[in-house]
C-alpha cells in the first residue's frame, strides 16, 4: 500500500474511529493498549525498555505487546482508525497522513540523531569527504534514511557523479564490502557493530553532522489526546523514565537488548546499545527539539518525499513533553 493510499483510507474513516483505551475511573485501573511500531529495531529501545522493566506499568499502562507493521504508514494508519493508541516511526508520515486528511501528532522523541555510520576497511585512505571520489560506497535502498545522508554528503562535497553509490536491499550492506568488492558501507545498528567486529571502522558518522535528528518519534491521534490526555501523559512520562533508565543504567538496557533481538550476538547488541548511548541516538528526554525536526524534515525535502512545507507546531504536540520535562 502506497503513502497515499494507506492514509486516505485512514481519512475516509476518520469519523468512526473508535479508542481501544478510555479514561480510566481510578486510579489504580490499569490501561491496556497496543503499540505499533514500524519495524523491529533497536532503534526503539526506550519502548521495549518500558514495557520490559515495568515502566510502563509504574504509570498504570499494560502493553502486552508491541506490534512491528512493516512501515511507519502502515503503523500510523492503525492509530488514525483507533486500532492501536500509540505508533513509533518518522515524524514525517504523521505531516504526510495530515495532507490526505489525517489527524496525528508526534508527541515524543525516540529516536535521536541520525544514528548512520560510515564503515571502510581500516587500509582505505580516508581523511575527508574528498576521498570519496572514485569510491564505490554500498547503501540500504532509497528513499531510506542512510541512502538519504550519504547521497546529501556526496552533494555537499561537491562529488556527484564522482562517487559510485550502488543500492542492496538494507541489512545486507556489509557483504560487498567485507568481500573486497566495495570500499564503503553506510549502514544503521547492529550491522555497525558487526562490521567493526570482522575488522571494518567507522570513517565517519553521522551523529556528529546531526545531533539533533528526529529520526524516529512517538506519535498519537488527536482523537486520543482530546479525549484521552490522562493517557498520553502517563505514557510520554513513561518513555521519559525509559531514556533516563537507560542513561543511568546502561547495562539494564543491554539486557533488555539481548532479550529482544537474541539472535544477536550478545556483545554486537551491547557495543550497539552504547554507541547509541553515547551518540545520544536515545536522548536524554521525550523533548522533540524544534532543530531535531528541521534537520528530519529537510532530509526529506532534499530526497523529494515533501514537496510542501512541514511545521513543527502543525506536527509535533510539545505539550506532554514539556510537562515532563520542567
Amino acid at each position: 500500500m502506497s503513502i497515499s493510499s494507506a492514509y486516505k483510507c485512514v481519512a475516509l474513516g476518520a469519523s468512526l474511529v473508535v479508542l481501544g483505551a478510555t479514561t480510566h475511573a481510578q486510579a489504580d485501573d490499569m490501561d491496556t493498549i497496543l503499540i505499533n511500531e514500524a519495524f523491529h529495531s533497536l532503534l526503539y529501545l526506550p519502548v521495549y525498555v518500558a514495557k520490559h522493566e515495568g515502566i510502563f506499568n509504574d504509570h498504570n499502562i499494560d502493553v502486552p505487546v508491541v506490534r512491528s507493521a512493516g512501515s511507519g504508514p502502515v503503523a500510523l494508519a492503525s492509530v488514525l482508525s483507533g486500532e492501536s493508541q500509540f505508533s513509533v516511526h518518522g515524524p514525517e508520515h504523521v505531516g504526510f497522513a495530515q495532507e490526505q486528511g489525517g489527524s496525528g501528532k508526534a508527541i515524543s522523541a525516540v529516536a535521536n540523531s541520525a544514528p548512520v555510520w560510515v564503515l571502510a576497511h581500516p587500509e582505505l585512505d580516508y581523511s575527508s569527504p574528498a576521498d570519496l571520489a572514485g569510491k564505490d560506497v554500498v547503501v540500504g535502498l532509497a528513499p531510506g534514511t542512510s541512502n538519504t545522508l550519504i547521497r546529501r554528503f556526496i552533494e555537499d562535497a561537491g562529488l556527484t557523479g564522482e562517487v559510485k553509490v550502488t543500492e542492496v536491499q538494507n541489512g545486507s550492506e556489509l557483504g560487498p564490502v567485507l568481500s573486497g568488492r566495495s570500499d564503503i558501507a553506510v549502514l544503521y545498528q547492529p550491522q555497525v557493530e558487526q562490521g567493526i567486529s570482522q575488522g571494518l571502522e567507522i570513517i565517519h558518522a553521522f551523529t556528529d553532522d546531526y545531533p539533533e535528528y528526529a529520526f524516529s518519534t512517538i506519535n498519537t491521534s488527536q482523537v486520543m489526546i482530546d479525549n484521552n490526555p490522562d493517557l498520553v501523559a502517563r505514557f510520554v512520562e513513561a518513555i521519559n523514565d525509559s531514556l533516563a533508565l537507560i542513561h543511568s543504567d546502561p547495562e539494564a538496557a543491554k539486557a533488555v537488548a539481548r532479550l529482544e533481538f537474541g539472535d544477536l550476538q550478545g556483545d554486537v547488541v551491547d557495543a550497539a546499545v552504547q554507541r547509541m548511548i553515547d551518540n545520544n541516538v536515545y536522548p536524554e528526554s521525550v523533548l522533540i527539539t524544534e532543530e531535531a525536526f528541521t534537520n528530519a524534515i529537510e532530509m526529506q525535502h532534499f530526497v523529494g518525499n515533501i514537496k510542501g512545507e512541514m511545521y513543527y507546531d502543525d506536527i509535533v504536540d510539545a505539550s506532554f513533553a514539556n510537562a515532563v520535562v520542567q
